[in-house]
């Protein structure tokens, strides 16, 4: 007598279809798994390499790169003479732009705002207003948007609150250099280089890229807990920002231990 026959039926078909895809979804669960490790594993190692100075191709990191970075060191600098550049493995990362994004929202100011904003524009990178800055953006809210596209500035995205938007220091490297290619005597490159020696908050305005030789115009940044520390500065021969989370002091340290063999070069103050 079969095994059929004494009463004891075969898998459904339904079941034995189920069984297979399980068999099949397997590896690919496995393989899936795998690559999120691979991921995480590769964020660490950024982390590790993000304060080396590296050459930078003239096409840069592929944008598909890009990433929310609010914690990691940056370093840009480009040297205008022959538009050599270096920058840290994060420099394009969006982070925090705390005061340097009014850079772009007196940008937009001064190209469309009436005589008197313009004048507010100017005295707000000077002074680092905050009051400006928040009533000049309530008027253009695309002013950072519009600049960030004028200027090829990808990394760099506007938030409702102006003191929210991102930035990166390859982005606002770019912006100066662009300004001084386009007019050297710019009001904002003017207003940095007549930047006062304490904010309207009452902070001093004197870190950062601010101290490297050769410097003649300063645009800082902190935020409101003293965590975040950012800056740009440009000479005759060179632009350069950073970025840190840490002290103003940390963010001197910063650049005063990565960029001394770079100004030095821009500034033709190297050893025979």
């Amino acid at each position: 007598m079969s095994r059929t026959s004494a009463g004891v039926r075969p898998f459904p078909v339904v079941v034995v279809a189920l069984i297979i895809v399980i068999v099949i979804t397997i590896p690919l669960v496995v393989s899936f798994g795998l690559h999120r490790e691979g991921e995480v594993a590769g964020a660490a190692d950024v982390e590790k390499r993000e304060v080396d100075i590296r050459p930078v191709t003239a096409s840069g990191p592929d944008l598909a790169s890009f990433v929310e970075n609010p914690t990691g060191s940056q370093i840009s600098f480009h040297r205008l003479s022959d538009d050599h550049r270096t920058g840290t493995a994060t420099e394009r990362f969006a982070r925090p732009a705390l005061s340097l994004i009014k850079l772009y929202i007196a940008e937009y100011v001064i190209e469309h705002g009436t005589f008197a904003e313009q004048y507010a524009a100017i005295d707000m990178i000077s002074s680092s207003d905050d009051r400006t800055a928040g009533e000049l953006y309530r008027k253009y809210p695309e002013s950072i948007g519009e600049v960030a596209r004028e200027y090829g500035l990808l990394s760099t995205r506007a938030h409702d609150r102006w003191g929210y938007s991102v930035t990166s220091t390859y982005d606002v490297v770019g912006f100066i250099v662009q300004l001084m290619e386009k007019d050297p005597m710019h009001p904002i490159l003017v207003a940095m280089a007549e930047a006062t020696p304490v904010a309207a908050d009452g902070y001093g305005q004197d870190f950062g890229t601010s101290v490297l030789p050769g410097v003649i115009g300063t645009k800082w940044g902190w935020s409101d807990n003293r965590d975040l520390h950012s800056s740009v500065s440009f000479g005759e021969n060179f632009v350069v920002a950073a970025a840190v989370t840490g002290s103003a002091d940390d963010l001197t340290e910063l650049v005063e231990a990565r960029l001394a063999d770079e100004v030095a070069a821009a500034t033709g103050q190297t050893g025979s």
